[in-house]
């Protein structure tokens, strides 16, 4: 495959901004500020100043920009958008490459030199007030952060909620934001990657635009890995919402099983991808073929492989019948099981290879791609052509060895949680 990684450049401002740039023949730029300051770097009575922030700084105005000229600027970009994580804030663009200057200049002045013009971030705070209302109104919210606790810990990051609390938000103010800010948004605790047709002074550019601004503390926050799992754990929940009112007893119960999985610098972890896909990937996975089509136990039933922010996670989900809960679980572990005894066929590895150089592929062939494999790359060592590498070198043997690790011998003596959100649970 064509190189994604080895043509792009990557250097660090005397203040400690860390830039990566890749220039590509296109006619566009996509790119992306990450600011490693999150909702995890949120002290006791900060929680959900992060995720303000954001919107503060999205609404608020800049020194260069007030809050009228920066929705303009905003709105000549392809796209523009603001994202709070646990342990970034994330600003990704993409534009046309004539307003790649543009870019600099608004993006440098927005999360450096904030006004926080009072009445814009009044309305972010009652829109803020509503997300987080619309989150906690979910019949599932409860639920989910029961089941991440249980998965997690209760006092893991990984279970953290962004949002934060009501109280917080509706009581911060302008200076409690500063504070905030001040505390993380410096040079040297931000990266920027900018991919595509990129000026020709775009060194210079970004010295005028970032160099000026002193460093700070850094405020980066590594992850743990989560917890093995002691046993089995079982959340059986009364959800009165999924009721089908028409017949009670064809009511579907919501179903999550949580296994502990490699995290995605681990060398198993691409056995493992493969795994899962197998288990419940797509139309010709196991769990559709059997549990589904062969005994009518589901109609959506699948099953995802995650590895984001050093954890591992098999995530197995879907929708079975409540009155038959007992017999779609079995059958869910039944193929779990079947797949640490048999090797899966050459022809099921060779097409889910064959999906995996399209994936890989088609991030090669946009600048957004590209950008990805540079963060990828920067976070965690792995070039996107190693990924595909390791990839070509999973066998069945592999695959098996991978079931027979991270798959429960059976569901009575597994290491799992299942969490069942049942609208006939009595």
């Amino acid at each position: 495959m064509a190189s994604v990684n080895n043509s792009y450049r990557e250097f660090t401002l005397k203040n400690g901004l860390l830039v990566a740039l890749q220039e590509t023949s296109t006619q566009t730029v996509s790119g992306r500020l990450r600011v490693w300051h999150g909702s995890l770097n949120e002290h006791s009575g900060e929680e959900g100043l992060a995720h303000f922030l954001e919107h503060a700084l999205m609404a608020g105005g800049s020194k260069r920009f007030s809050p009228e000229i920066a929705d303009q600027v905003r709105g000549a970009f392809g796209s523009f958008n603001a994202l709070t994580g646990l342990d970034k804030t994330f600003f990704p663009v993409d534009m046309l490459a004539e307003d790649a200057q543009l870019f600099l200049a608004y993006i440098s002045d927005m999360v450096f030199n904030p006004e926080f013009d009072a009445s814009k971030i009044e309305g972010e705070r009652q829109r803020i007030l509503r997300e987080t209302a619309d989150e906690k109104s979910s019949s599932e919210f409860k639920d989910n952060q029961e089941l991440k606790e249980a998965f997690f810990g209760k006092n893991s990051p990984h279970a953290y909620f962004g949002l934060g609390s009501e109280a917080v938000v509706g009581s911060a103010s302008v200076e409690s934001l500063r504070n905030f800010h001040g505390q993380g948004y410096h040079p040297n605790n931000m990266d920027l990657i900018l991919v595509g047709a990129l000026p020709k002074n775009i060194d210079e550019l970004v010295e005028q635009n970032f160099g000026s601004f002193k460093p700070g503390n850094r405020t980066k926050v590594e992850f743990p890995r989560n917890p093995p799992l002691q046993g089995a754990a079982i959340l059986h929940t009364f959800a009165p919402e999924l009721v089908n009112h028409d017949d009670p007893e064809q009511s579907s119960a919501r179903l999550s099983i949580l296994l502990v999985a490699p995290a995605q610098t681990d060398e198993d972890s691409y056995a493992v991808n493969m795994l899962v896909s197998i288990l419940g990937g797509n139309a010709v996975s196991t769990l559709f073929t059997n549990v589904s089509q062969k005994k009518g136990l589901a109609y959506k039933l699948g099953a995802q492989y995650g590895n984001d922010n050093n954890t591992g996670t098999i995530h197995i989900s879907g929708s079975i019948p409540s009155v038959r809960a007992d017999e779609a679980i079995d059958a869910i572990f039944e193929e779990m099981v079947k797949l640490q005894a048999e090797l899966v066929s050459q022809e099921i590895l060779e097409r889910l290879k064959r999906n995996a150089r399209y994936s890989m592929a088609k991030v090669s062939e946009t600048n957004a791609g590209r950008a990805y494999s540079i963060e990828l790359m920067m976070d965690t060592g792995l070039a996107l052509e190693c990924l595909f590498e390791r990839m070509e070198a999973v066998t069945p043997e592999k695959i098996m060895d991978a079931a027979v690790k991270y798959f429960p011998q059976s569901r009575a003596d597994g290491k799992y949680v299942l969490m069942l959100r049942d609208p006939l649970k009595r």
